[in-house]
């Protein structure tokens, strides 16, 4: 009889660790479940591999689009962002008689094609409201098909509205 009710003691004694193992398991899980919708909620990203946009400057968007920018130039917008890829936008005032000089400075791959519009809205990196392609009526394009040596993309539109001026809207990606 002291057997038998050592037995259900020790039953009870099983049944009831393994019930607060069962409970434990059920609020970790819910509290894992609460800290993802916390980090979802508020959009962060444990391991980052873009970063946001940043000011870019004129010598960054020289190096990154492996561009001169002429003398008397004005860089109006800039902005890039850097990870898996590198993107980087710049909207740039130069003399048009620098317009020249500044594509075969560059070495495009292709030459500009009037009315081709490279580069639009979308290509945006900063998202400000400077970037405004889409208010040029001349235009003229270079959307590259082959890369630089180091992988990087070109696409370029030239606002030649202005006489003497020439609103230079350049994107560039790696990656």
């Amino acid at each position: 009889m002291i057997e038998t009710a050592a037995r259900k003691t020790r039953k009870r004694r099983r049944n009831s660790v393994f019930a607060l193992a069962c409970i434990s398991l059920v609020l970790s899980l819910i509290a894992c479940g609460v800290a993802g919708l916390v980090f979802d909620i508020d959009e962060l990203d444990a391991l980052p591999v873009q970063s946001g946009p940043q000011v870019a400057s004129a010598a960054q968007v020289e190096a990154v689009a492996h561009v001169t920018l002429p003398p008397g130039a004005v860089l109006l917008s800039a902005a890039y962002s850097n990870g898996l890829e590198t993107l980087l936008s710049a909207k740039i005032r130069i003399p048009r008689t620098a317009l020249d000089a500044f594509i075969a400075e560059a070495e495009f791959t292709a030459a500009p094609a009037p009315g081709v519009r490279a580069v639009d809205a979308k290509h945006n990196v900063g998202g400000g409201s400077l970037w405004d392609p889409e208010t040029a009526r001349t235009v003229s394009g270079i959307v590259e098909e082959q890369p630089t040596a180091d992988g990087t993309r070109r696409s370029v539109l030239f606002d030649l509205d202005a006489p003497d001026v020439v609103t230079v809207y350049l994107y560039a990606s790696r990656g």
